[in-house]
């Protein structure tokens, strides 16, 4: 791992090469290899626990990276599907869309998802994209970043997605309340919020202005999805708070 860190911290820039695309598949391959029992006992290494923040921002700044390079790549292409069917992780988002799908079907009692909310949305917004393909979905894609919005509103135009519209919007702050009272699923992507406690004051906020029996799905870089209904605030922050943790 400390070996994994020093290789991308010495990279001039993460946008997608030879050397960071190595370096993040060796760290993948790190985690999905490891034996079983062992995260556990290696997360709890002094060590690790002192690189651990700083590794998780360069993946942060890696996986926007990422989507940005790509998100260019399909808006200017003269075959935008063709391009999009490259991207090395389209597959994954569509399996973990159909999971995702199933789950909230589950999850809520028959009743129809047919507005959404995705908060933090970025600069490749497949997710969305994918819940706008189904018959009668519409999405807002929300975040703060303009450049990114704008970049996905390309995306979106190039791939002929309909029924997504884009608002800069800091959710944390405040903005885009009236965005979040109004729909049926609030979608909040895994990168919201640098550390749990972060991340915990967005979920709460949500909790706050969502409208009574919405359903909240918070993606998380850490292998887990988290789903809530009809909870009170209290209870809804307090289970986030253990979930993150």
């Amino acid at each position: 791992m400390r070996a994994i860190y020093d290789d991308l911290a010495g990279c001039g820039d993460l946008c997608p090469s030879p050397r960071v695309d190595g370096a993040f598949a060796r760290l993948v391959r790190l985690v999905v290899e490891a034996p079983a029992g062992l995260h556990a006992r290696v997360l709890r290494h002094p060590a690790v626990r002192e690189l651990v923040p700083r590794l998780r921002a360069l993946c942060v700044e890696g996986e926007h990276q990422l989507e940005q390079a790509w998100a260019h790549r399909i808006a200017t292409s003269a075959r935008p599907r063709d391009e999009l069917r490259r991207f090395p992780y389209v597959e994954n988002y569509r399996m973990l869309h159909a999971l995702e799908w199933d789950a909230l079907a589950r999850l809520g009692d028959g009743a129809a998802v047919e507005r959404v909310a995705f908060v933090g949305s970025g600069p490749l917004p497949l997710t969305s994209f994918l819940l706008a393909g189904r018959a009668g979905v519409r999405v807002v894609d929300l975040d703060r970043d303009p450049h990114a919005l704008a970049l996905s509103r390309r995306v979106a135009e190039a791939l002929g997605v309909a029924d997504v519209t884009f608002r800069r919007s800091d959710v944390g702050s405040g903005a885009g309340d009236d965005e979040l009272g109004d729909v049926d699923l609030v979608v909040l992507a895994a990168f919201v919020g640098s550390t749990p406690a972060e991340r915990a004051v967005v979920i709460g906020h949500l909790a706050a202005v969502m409208a009574p029996g919405a359903l909240l799905t918070v993606l998380g870089a850490d292998g887990f999805t988290f789903h809530c209904r009809g909870l009170r605030r209290g209870t809804l922050a307090a289970l986030v708070l253990r979930g993150l943790t």
